[in-house]
């Protein structure tokens, strides 16, 4: 079953509600500690406004709960590292893909010496 934008949106909404419930917070409460009006919070809750990806952070914090664990709450798999997040972002790509990303790559490598020498000077 494909999950559309509207379902991944009332998922969030309903997870930041009950985590808000969890918590015995108020959406008052919850919007003095963020910086924004309840009226915001009912409207998000309600998916009459989206927050960005900053304030449902906020709201996370403020529910006593971890990225890692709202992550996990919502069905995402946590990033071990960068290296293994690339390696397995690499291993989908075909062969031009490749080529693309290592002329990219061959370029960034080639500008990280004059930038190393560059603040070496400035000290």
């Amino acid at each position: 079953m494909l999950t559309t934008a509207k379902t991944k949106e009332k998922s969030l909404t309903t997870v930041m509600r009950r985590m808000r419930e969890s918590s015995e917070l108020t959406m008052r409460q919850v919007a003095a500690m963020i910086g924004v009006s309840h009226v915001a919070i009912s409207q998000f809750e309600n998916q009459k406004l989206s927050l960005p990806d900053y304030r449902i952070e906020q709201l996370v914090k403020a529910y006593g709960y971890t990225m890692d664990e709202f992550n996990k709450i919502m069905g995402r798999a946590p990033v071990t590292s960068p290296l293994d997040d690339c390696h397995a972002m690499v291993e989908k790509l075909d062969d031009e893909q490749l080529c693309a990303v290592r002329a990219i790559l061959s370029q960034m490598m080639r500008q990280i010496p004059k930038q190393t020498v560059a603040v070496l000077r400035a000290q």
